[in-house]
């Protein structure tokens, strides 16, 4: 799955005309229109991905995946969450997923999804299908035999599901910022908000709701990352831990009543002072390792308090 960085802001009321399925029919595999719940309720005209798509009316978008999650595609349980997730923020969505076609085999589709509007409410999505497996999608000359990873058709520097910036783009952007803060004597802090506790289902709605919610709080100086499936990083130049303490706390305390099933957060601290020599890597291990020791500090899921837990990095 991917999304481009503006693709979680509010989703303005589209004023698409009687006409938009058949002239989406003509750019896609597939143009269509689902309710609330997924479930297709108009098609572009002819054939969807190689059969008539009228018998498809009223089934939800979920049931043509292949089955379990793959690494160029998700499994439905997530997809589901996703248009949850678009339904109830007016959000917009792309990504990829996998597709049983008409022959019995499967293929890798990019899936896009905007929330379908009327008078200011959201009444079900708009979705384009495109067979990636098409030769005018493949990669060119010697790229060709890598085309199955989705990570060098578009922008590997972004993480797939929620925009921001890629575990190894994130270490690249915060180490130009080590000289700069070097030289003003300043520090900097890590901070790792985990999300481990989350059902597996709901992970991609939550990881695109803290994404989310984080660009709207953040300061314009700091930065964000994805650096796992379950760890969304925020790097704050100048901050120290004692003021990144301050919001680690809030960030468990407020952050869950947002989110998917109010699942608990998690934050792990590392400050790097200047002069230290401490490279992003060395930074980004000690936030996981802070981590880490938040998780064991929470109890068991489904136990106490709704927050979570934060701890700070020291050394032995």
């Amino acid at each position: 799955m991917r999304t481009q960085p503006h693709s979680l802001a509010p989703f303005p009321e589209a004023h698409t005309g009687p006409g938009w399925l058949a002239v989406a029919t003509m750019l896609t595999d597939l143009a269509f229109e689902t309710d609330l719940a997924g479930r297709f309720t108009a098609f572009g005209p002819g054939k969807g991905l190689g059969e008539q798509a009228a018998p498809m009316l009223g089934m939800e978008v979920a049931t043509l995946l292949s089955g379990a999650a793959e690494a160029d595609g998700i499994c439905a349980e997530p997809l589901r969450a996703v248009i949850a997730t678009i339904c109830a923020e007016s959000v917009a969505w792309h990504g990829n997923v996998r597709l049983v076609r008409p022959d019995g085999g499967s293929g890798t589709f990019r899936l896009a999804l905007a929330p379908r509007m009327s008078g200011g409410v959201v009444i079900g999505t708009y979705g384009l299908l495109f067979d990636l497996g098409t030769p005018e999608l493949a990669l060119p000359g010697g790229h060709a035999d890598q085309a199955d990873d989705p990570g060098l058709r578009h922008d590997a520097r972004l993480d797939p599901e929620t925009g921001l910036w890629s575990g190894h783009a994130f270490r690249e952007e915060i180490s130009r910022r080590f000289d700069r803060l070097d030289v003003e004597d300043l520090p900097g802090t890590l901070l790792c908000l985990g999300f481990s506790r989350a059902a597996r289902h709901v992970r991609t709605a939550v990881a695109m709701r803290l994404a989310d919610e984080l660009r709207e709080i953040v300061r314009p100086t700091d930065l964000l990352g994805r650096i796992s499936g379950t760890c969304i990083a925020l790097w704050c130049d100048g901050m120290d831990h004692l003021t990144g303490g301050e919001r680690a706390a809030k960030f468990c305390l407020q952050i869950p009543v947002i989110l998917p099933e109010r699942t608990a957060i998690m934050v792990g601290l590392a400050p790097r002072w200047p002069g230290s020599g401490d490279d992003p890597a060395t930074v980004i291990e000690h936030a996981t390792a802070a981590l880490r020791l938040a998780e064991a500090a929470t109890g068991p899921a489904g136990h106490g308090e709704i927050g979570g837990a934060w701890r700070v990095w020291q050394p032995d």
